[in-house]
């Protein structure tokens, strides 16, 4: 299969997921209301069980991510150059936690926007900029426009300030969400533009507008963290395996490349889930209060999360979209 077609199979491949991944959020964020309990714990217990689910998989790929970045600087040494960077990173992140939660936090929040507006946005012409932030930062401004008193709480918990958390969010958060619906009104009102006008690919036009309609009704009738970890989990971690699949094309299978990028994802997730178990076991203790273990745990996943966003910004999607292989080289060229 040429280059052309490859990027064409993974492109209806990424519509597809789309209008799936839409269908779940949407009839979830419908039933929600009243089919589940309203109790945190109920809430916690399935946004933990959907990470580990659907979010760990992408994640468990970052050591192909630094592959493509390391290889070509270090050779063979660049599994110790991942696990430098990986655990500085790591460790910095706690110590921030540690040292600076609220300078930490609205750092944490950007670059996660970042790394998802990158992953939503396709290839395109400069309005792809605007876009990357409108949605980068909508799962963010969203859960501050239909759930500020939660948000709120949340945030000053995390970083065992609440005064000066209300102060930022009612200051800051605030505006930056009002402000925020203008830009995501000015991508919905294009898109809507180019499905009815004939201008560009009406089609991915009109998946744009149904995903950011169904992401709305996703805040706007779930609790915050579900609509969260659902837009992560269904939307956000499938696109970054396709990224894998799509990158190289001299595979010339890209079933067969969509195949092998599942497969790798079955025992990292699984070694790391074991782990996991291993460490509640032995390390926490049952009689530490809730707040305290859910506080952990927090620290973790954006410990993790940081290197994961850096390397996959190095070595797949860019300011200009996904970053190619070509094959008789093993190096990138940058789009």
């Amino acid at each position: 299969m040429t280059p052309d077609g490859y990027r064409a199979w993974f492109a209806s491949l990424r519509r597809a997921h789309a209008v799936a991944a839409l269908a779940v959020i949407g009839v979830t964020a419908i039933l929600y209301p009243f089919l589940a309990p309203a109790s945190a714990l109920f809430q916690l217990a399935m946004a933990g069980a959907l990470l580990l689910l659907l979010v760990l998989p992408h994640a468990a790929l970052d050591q192909y991510a630094a592959l493509i970045v390391l290889q070509p600087r270090l050779g063979r040494l660049w599994p110790l150059g991942f696990m430098v960077i990986y655990g500085v990173l790591a460790v910095s992140v706690v110590a921030g936690w540690m040292i600076a939660p609220q300078i930490l936090l609205p750092a944490l929040i950007l670059l996660a926007a970042l790394h998802y507006g990158l992953g939503d946005v396709e290839e395109g012409s400069l309005w792809r900029y605007p876009e990357i932030v409108a949605r980068g930062l909508a799962p963010f401004s969203l859960a501050v426009l239909f759930s500020l008193p939660q948000v709120t709480a949340f945030a000053g918990w995390l970083v065992l300030d609440v005064p000066m958390a209300t102060r930022v969010i009612y200051d800051w958060a605030l505006p930056v969400a009002l402000a925020w619906q203008g830009l995501w009104a000015l991508v919905i009102l294009r898109s809507l533009w180019q499905t009815l006008s004939g201008h560009g690919d009406g089609m991915r036009a009109v998946v744009r507008v149904c995903e950011m309609a169904v992401i709305v009704l996703a805040f706007a009738m779930l609790p915050p963290l579900i609509a969260l970890v659902l837009y992560v989990g269904l939307v956000h971690a499938p696109r970054h395996l396709f990224d894998f699949a799509a990158r190289n094309p001299a595979i010339g299978n890209p079933s067969r490349a969509m195949m092998r990028v599942l497969r790798a994802t079955i025992l990292p997730t699984a070694m790391t889930i074991a782990l996991l178990a291993l460490m509640v076991f032995f390390f926490i203790d049952p009689a530490m209060p809730h707040a305290y273990s859910l506080r952990i745990a927090i620290w973790l996943v954006s410990a993790f999360a940081v290197p994961h966003a850096v390397f996959t910004f190095l070595a797949l999607r860019g300011f200009t979209g996904l970053r190619e292989m070509r094959a008789e080289a093993g190096s990138q060229s940058r789009r």
